[in-house]
Order: structure tokens, then C-alpha cells, then sequence
């Protein structure tokens, strides 16, 4: 049998030192140990990968040290790599009440989080408090100019930028965000000047490549963008946003299993990104896998029951049943929740266009032309609505003529011309005016 009298000789020096103190002193040291033990017991079970068991031992270190911050910042590192983003923002909530001097800090990590889930607004709004604050660093503005332009609001993502580019004109990133919100409001060209410009003085710049690729997906040139997303590696590739816009040119090219295994690995990253699950719903769809798209949509539901894309995904399910009741229903919820999305919008005037509801579809298509979404193809119906109606030929007819320089003998787009031009007020013919005297 093994002596115990080694173990006894290894041990004695740990205990003589406590032995000597008071029993207050001898509890707070205690507790000390304890609680640095579990810290370092979860930062062990981070770098390991675990972090459902590293989330446990960190809530086990504030436990003992309630009023320390620390420990919940770290549970909610965990809970955000676990995927749990609802605990994480919840531990954030909960650091920020214990140490108010953090808050700001704190905010900052909350909009990141509520950014990867999909919950702009949200998003927006922690920016805004940090904004009130004056706490907003110039990273700070770019992301919530940026933000505000994801939501169609181009005006305050201006004035948000406003600053930056008084004080610095040539800024790079702000005026990536610049291009940016010229693109979303519809000034293509002056986005497409500016954005070429900054790539050719900075190859490298990895956000004027990724929005130069939505430039050219919504002009109709998907193989063009998915040359500029090549362009991107790294984290940035990784990145919700990054991820969306590289399915969407996927989409376009129809490479349908491409998108599937893309969007299946950004969901297993943002298990808790209702967009991204909505996503592949869609995606599952079109590969004819109605089941699997309906339980991503109730996946998507279940991790955000407004999800507007979610909505709108299980509509485009009630519209391959032949259920266009439903369908349209589920649309009109999906626009309640997000007015301006695209792809919604992009189904929703084409039931309505079927439906002979003429007005209802110009509305909804305008809507969709407005928010810099639409496809050339959705251009060339505005433009034939507004001929059909005798709505605001001026405008008809530009939109026409921007289709006319890509397919100059097209017939459909000459008649469609013909008939804008038709419903332009008539010039009133003026005459020599006679003035009359008194006889």
C-alpha cells in the first residue's frame, strides 16, 4: 500500500499559510480561489471547444462573485459561440446592470448580436442610445449609417454619415457606406462611378467589393459578382451579410446545391439567424424538398416569430400548392413586418398583376423599384403598369429606356414606350393673344 506520507508533504505548505489566518480572512481568500478556479475552469472549456460547459462554470464563478461583471461578459461569449444568442444577450443585460461604466462596451456587443441574428432594428437602436450617449465612435457611425441603410433609411444613414465625411471628405469606409446608400436609394450611377473608383485605388477593399457585387446582381450580371465575392476570404467571407448576398448570386446562377451547402454551414455557425434558416427554407424549395423547407421555416419561426423572411418563405410554399390565398396572406404579413422586402414584394405584385388588381400590383412593385431591389425584369413591369394605368409616364418612360439600351429592337419594350408616351400630357397650343380694348 502506497505511504500517504509524500501527498501529506506536498499538501502541508498549501495549508500551513491558511492556517494562520482568521476565519473572515481565511473565507474571502477562500472564495477567492473558488471563484478564479472556475474562471479559469470555463476559459479552459472555451479554448476546448464546449462552450455549453464553459457557459455553466462562468454562471458558477458569478454565483460567487455577483458583483462582478466579468464572469457574465464571459457567459455570454459562450452562449453567442454555443449559438444561443438569446442567453447571450440576456448575460450582456445583466453585465450591463452591475457596472454601468461598461455599458457602452456592452451596447456595442449587443448590436453585434443582434446584427448577426437579423435583428436590425434592434441593431439600430442600441447604436442610437450609444449615440445619445455621445459614446458613437466613428466604427460606430459607419455601422449604423450602414444599418440604417439595410432598413431603407436613406436620409438618416446621410445624416448619420454627415459627420465623417464634414470632417474627413476622403474617407475610405465612409465612403464605401456613401456608394452604399447612393445604390439603395436608385442612384446607380453615381454608386457604380464611386464604387469603381475606390477599387481601383484600393483593390484590396473588401466592403466596396461586396457591395459592387450587389451592383452588378441587380443589374442583371450574377457572374460578375460572384468575380468580386471570389475577391473576399477569411472572416469577412464568413459573415451573415456576406453569406445572404453570395446565396442571392448563387440563386441567380442556379446553383441551387451550392446555395444549400453554403447557407447549411452559416446556419450551423448562427444557429439563432432566422434570415439565414429562412434562406435555406427557400433554397430547399426550389430543390423541390417541400418538407425540409417548411421545417427550416418553422425552425426560423421558432428563433424569431417575426421573421419577415419566414413569412414570406411559408407563402412561397402555399403558392407552389396552389394555395394563392394563402399564399398572398402570408406576403401581406411578411411586408407588415418588413415593408421593403424584396423578394416578398417581387411575389406579391405578381399575384396581384394576375389577379387583375392593377393598383394594388403598382403599389407593391413601386415599393420594390424604390428599394433599389428590383431585377431588370421588374423595372420593364413598373414601366408597362404605368402605361396600363397612365400613371406617371415621365417616369415610365426611363425606366424603359434603361431596358431599351440592353435590348435595343426589343417589341415588348417599344410598344411599352410607344404607350408611355401616349399618356404624356398633351402641350397646351398657345395662340397669339388678342387684348381687347374698350370701343
Amino acid at each position: 500500500m502506497q505511504s500517504i506520507f509524500p501527498r501529506l508533504l506536498y499538501v502541508l505548505p498549501l495549508l500551513l499559510p491558511l492556517a494562520c489566518k482568521d476565519p473572515d480572512t481565511l473565507s474571502v481568500q477562500t472564495q477567492e480561489q473558488k471563484f478564479q478556479a472556475k474562471m479559469s475552469e470555463g476559459q479552459a472549456l472555451l479554448d476546448s471547444s464546449e462552450p455549453e460547459q464553459a457557459a455553466r462554470a462562468f454562471e458558477a464563478a458569478s454565483g460567487l462573485r455577483p458583483d462582478n461583471p466579468e464572469p457574465l461578459l464571459m457567459v455570454a461569449e459562450a452562449r453567442r459561440r454555443e449559438g444561443n444568442t438569446g442567453a447571450s444577450i440576456l448575460a450582456l443585460k445583466r453585465a450591463m446592470t452591475l457596472n454601468p461604466a461598461q455599458a457602452p462596451e456592452i451596447k456595442r456587443k449587443l448590436a453585434e448580436r443582434h446584427e448577426q441574428d437579423g435583428r436590425l432594428r434592434d441593431a439600430i437602436r442600441m447604436l442610437l442610445e450609444l449615440r445619445e450617449a455621445d459614446e458613437l465612435g466613428d466604427l460606430d457611425v459607419l455601422k449604423l449609417a450602414h444599418l440604417q441603410t439595410e432598413v431603407g433609411e436613406h436620409q438618416a444613414a446621410f445624416q448619420s454619415l454627415e459627420r465623417i465625411l464634414r470632417e474627413r471628405p476622403d474617407d475610405v469606409d465612409a465612403k464605401v457606406v456613401e456608394a452604399e446608400i447612393l445604390l439603395a436609394k436608385g442612384d446607380e450611377v453615381l454608386a457604380g462611378k464611386l464604387m469603381d473608383r475606390l477599387l481601383e485605388e484600393q483593390p484590396g477593399l473588401t466592403a466596396a467589393r461586396k457591395l459592387r457585387a450587389r451592383y452588378f446582381l441587380q443589374s442583371g450580371y450574377a457572374e460578375y459578382a460572384e468575380q468580386d465575392l471570389e475577391a473576399v476570404q477569411g472572416e469577412e467571407a464568413a459573415k451573415p451579410d456576406f453569406v445572404a448576398l453570395k446565396a442571392r448570386v448563387l440563386t441567380k446562377l442556379e446553383r441551387h446545391a451550392d446555395v444549400e451547402a453554403l447557407l447549411a454551414g452559416a446556419v450551423k455557425k448562427y444557429p439563432q439567424n432566422a434570415d439565414l434558416i429562412a434562406r435555406l427554407a427557400e433554397t430547399r424549395l426550389t430543390l423541390g424538398n417541400k418538407v425540409g423547407a417548411l421545417a427550416a421555416v418553422e425552425q426560423a419561426l421558432k428563433a424569431q416569430p417575426d421573421s419577415a423572411r419566414a413569412l414570406y418563405v411559408r407563402g412561397r410554399v402555399q403558392e407552389t400548392q396552389g394555395d394563392l390565398k394563402r399564399a398572398k396572406e402570408d406576403y401581406g404579413a411578411a411586408l407588415q413586418h418588413n415593408p421593403r422586402l424584396a423578394p416578398a414584394l417581387s411575389r406579391m405584385w405578381r399575384l396581384q398583376e394576375k389577379a387583375g388588381e392593377k393598383e394594388e400590383a403598382l403599389v407593391s412593385v413601386e415599393r420594390l423599384v424604390d428599394s433599389g431591389e428590383a431585377s431588370p425584369e421588374e423595372k420593364v413591369g413598373l414601366a408597362n403598369l404605368y402605361a396600363q394605368t397612365r400613371r406617371r409616364p415621365d417616369r415610365g418612360l426611363k425606366l424603359i429606356a434603361e431596358a431599351l439600351k440592353r435590348e435595343p429592337g426589343n417589341p415588348e419594350y417599344l410598344d411599352i414606350q410607344k404607350a408611355l408616351k401616349k399618356a404624356l400630357p398633351k402641350k397646351k397650343v398657345s395662340g397669339p393673344i388678342i387684348i381687347r380694348g374698350r370701343r
